[in-house]
């Protein structure tokens, strides 16, 4: 059995701290098992107003999502230390802030399924203790694999316990077709009526209504008449994200409508939604990140790249010259 203890080594940090740092960080000193967490902001608002704390729930991720850089390249679980770890390694960074910061989100979305991960609950679990905030919320982002009704059940109860209205379900939908679902996640997963279920169950009063993600690609449906025939809009709201620029999405012909000539195209859909009474959140985010490279996966991607053109370059041994 893996001890449950950690050692976090920081391999490299970039980014923009206005903006994003990315960390990538490897654990068991085995280049497989690496990681990118996040310390991130929303600008305009400051780090006591606002402050993201995004990690990598697995080493890699085996879904195979055609846009993640991250996709299928998944060499196991973190455990809970591990996760914890990437948690304590953004709050060192910033002592003076989580015990005044107005929203603290630490987000379960990084590389990787969450729920495939259940060293992730326990870590949900004890993130209270180790974070003493009244802004203290968590998130967690999945593709809501099949098989995994146990470990939602139980996501339901910690939130109940821990985190009730201050917790954030995001579902990747990314499509309104489920034939398109297929392609987008090929990973068996929940249907659209499965998600409406539990969305159901799991919004109570006074809690954040259940997300459901839209990466919104070209050429990838997005009906409003699909939403408002499954999604009741008192316990759903609906996020419209650009599909981010990385090297798996631009090998698969991928591009974003938003942020693209064809954003139009989407304000008959919106408009009907907003009608509806959904909540709709337009991410686009800041630009930078794109510059910074902080889309999932990228960020080891950029490092196993690098060390290998390392090894290409170095100057042959004596062994390699002469076998």
């Amino acid at each position: 059995m893996m001890s449950e203890t950690s050692d976090m080594q920081v391999l490299r940090v970039y980014g923009d701290p206005e903006v994003a740092e990315v960390a990538v960080s490897r654990f068991r000193s085995d280049e497989r098992c690496e990681v990118e967490t996040v310390d991130g902001l929303t600008p305009p608002l400051a780090r006591r107003q606002k402050w993201i704390i995004n990690l990598s729930t697995q080493f890699g991720c085996p879904v195979g999502c055609p846009f993640c850089d991250a996709a299928l390249d998944y060499f196991g679980n973190p455990t809970v230390e591990e996760l914890l770890a990437q948690v304590r390694w953004a709050l060192d960074r910033h002592p003076q802030y989580a015990a005044s910061c107005q929203k603290l989100k630490v987000h379960f979305a990084r590389m990787g399924e969450p729920s495939l991960n259940d060293a992730v609950l326990t870590a949900i679990d004890r993130l209270p203790e180790l974070i003493h905030s009244p802004g203290l919320w968590a998130c967690v982002a999945s593709m809501a694999p099949r098989g995994r009704e146990e470990w939602f059940e139980r996501l339901l109860e910690i939130k109940e316990r821990r985190f009730r209205g201050h917790f954030q379900l995001q579902f990747s939908v990314q499509s309104t077709d489920e034939a398109q679902r297929e392609r987008l996640i090929p990973m068996s997963h929940w249907k659209l009526e499965q998600l409406a279920v539990f969305g159901e169950k799991f919004f109570c009063d006074g809690d954040r209504k259940v997300t459901l993600n839209f990466a919104l690609a070209r050429d990838v449906s997005f009906d409003a008449g699909v939403i408002e025939r499954l999604f009741d809009p008192r316990r759903f709201a609906v996020k419209l994200t650009p599909v981010n620029p990385t090297a798996a999405g631009k090998q698969n012909g991928f591009s974003t409508i938003l942020r693209s000539e064809q954003e139009s195209l989407l304000n008959v859909s919106r408009e009907q939604l907003l009608a509806g009474g959904y909540d709709i959140v337009i991410s686009i985010g800041d630009e930078r990140e794109d510059g910074i490279g902080s889309n999932c996966g990228q960020a080891v991607r950029v490092e196993r790249e690098t060390l290998v053109h390392k090894h290409q370059d170095a100057p042959a041994t004596l062994s390699q010259r002469h076998p």
